[in-house]
């Protein structure tokens, strides 16, 4: 039976300690299998927490995913940031750790935090922050490169996924979102650029358009993300008097289906180069087939390459994502078929993955969590 750690963080309310439990289990399971809570279900007062721990246990999940939030909305109070609390006074996180840390058995799960590095709020109401494209529009959700690698953007991510770990003390620290697309292109992205590779100007094309789709660019994307994490790390390991080295970092990344053992170096994901930069990194894939629709048994193509590439397996997480294009009649989000998720799901675990994630937990409806059980030995699956 795990011990529950109080520590010493009051809520305004009722003076009452917000009690944090153990998030890592000592030693963590040889195989994870977890599931991604969204932030919208970690902050609704109205989640039935005990409910949850039973469908994970029926599952047998022994690990989930907390959506923190972003620097800008965050589902605890930052004292850094108290204008960014969802809301003020209560520690949702804690909340939501206290009722799933631990199975009904009495079992011990590992509870990672996910940070979401999307700033949409910031953005509107600065859009210097904003990355820039190629034809000078401005993103509405991403920073540019520059703020990352040297501006107030990257200093205030790191800053709140050590305070993530100084906090709360999780298995690991997820970040999602932290990739680039068309908007890395303005003066202050160049002159990055230049001064990150040595070159004189974007790589260009022949008719003196800027060839973003150039290996070049790539790479130094790549790097930029590589720097953010490595100060993330260097952050994590100083937290809790040293302590904080023992908390895992995770990067979500994006999955080149033509090229898959290669990532997505246009993101900013390229997997060797990624691994390669940030001492334990691990990368989350995000394996995802119902965006766009695709074959499910390709979940187990990609692992196959992933493996035949000579990547560390024990450094992969492949993440199933139950989203499909388009909304139903009743403007509810698709989601790919059961038969189609136990393929996926299946594949998932292949070719030496020792770690499966499943999101977002809002979408799995009774089919999902009877597929889940199927797969990963759970009540349901054994009846």
């Amino acid at each position: 039976m795990a011990v529950v750690v109080a520590v010493l963080r009051l809520t305004p309310d009722d003076d009452a300690a917000v009690v944090i439990p153990p998030l890592r289990p000592d030693p963590l399971p040889s195989e994870i299998r977890s599931v991604s809570i969204d932030f919208g279900v970690v902050t609704d007062p109205d989640t039935d927490w005990a409910e949850v721990s039973e469908q994970l246990a029926d599952a047998n999940a022994d690990a989930l995913n907390l959506n923190a939030g972003r620097v800008e909305f965050t589902a605890f109070d930052w004292d850094a940031h108290p204008d960014a609390a969802a809301e003020a006074g209560t520690d949702h996180l804690a909340v939501a750790a206290r009722g799933l840390y631990e199975s009904p058995d009495g079992r011990q799960r590992a509870v990672n935090l996910i940070a979401d590095a999307f700033i949409p709020n910031w953005i509107a109401s600065d859009p210097s922050v904003a990355g820039v494209s190629a034809e000078g529009k401005r993103s509405a959700y991403s920073a540019s490169a520059s703020q990352l690698a040297e501006g107030e953007v990257g200093d205030r991510l790191v800053d709140y996924v050590a305070e993530l770990g100084d906090r709360y003390d999780p298995a690991a620290i997820e970040i999602t979102e932290l990739y680039f697309s068309a908007y890395t292109f303005g003066d202050d992205d160049l002159a990055l650029y230049k001064k990150m590779t040595g070159e004189a100007d974007w790589p260009r094309t022949g008719d003196g358009a800027i060839d973003t789709a150039s290996p070049l660019i790539g790479r130094w994307r790549t790097a930029v993300i590589a720097g953010v994490l490595n100060r993330m790390r260097d952050a994590l390991d100083d937290v809790r008097d040293g302590e904080g080295r023992k908390i895992g970092l995770v990067l979500d990344v994006r999955v080149d289906w033509d090229a898959p053992a290669t990532g997505s170096p246009y993101n900013g994901h390229g997997y060797a180069q990624l691994l390669s930069s940030v001492r334990d990194l691990r990368l989350q894939l995000w394996a995802y087939v119902g965006l766009p629709a695709r074959a499910p048994s390709s979940v187990q193509a990609l692992t196959a390459a992933l493996r035949g590439a000579g990547y560390d397996m024990t450094r992969l997480i492949v993440s199933v994502g139950v989203w499909a294009e388009g909304r139903n009649a009743d403007g509810t989000r698709r989601t790919i078929a059961p038969e189609t998720f136990e393929v996926a799901l299946r594949g998932a675990g292949t070719n030496g993955i020792a770690a499966v994630n499943v999101t977002p937990y809002s979408l799995l409806d009774a089919a999902d969590w009877t597929v889940l059980a199927s797969v990963w030995g759970g009540q349901e699956g054994r009846r």
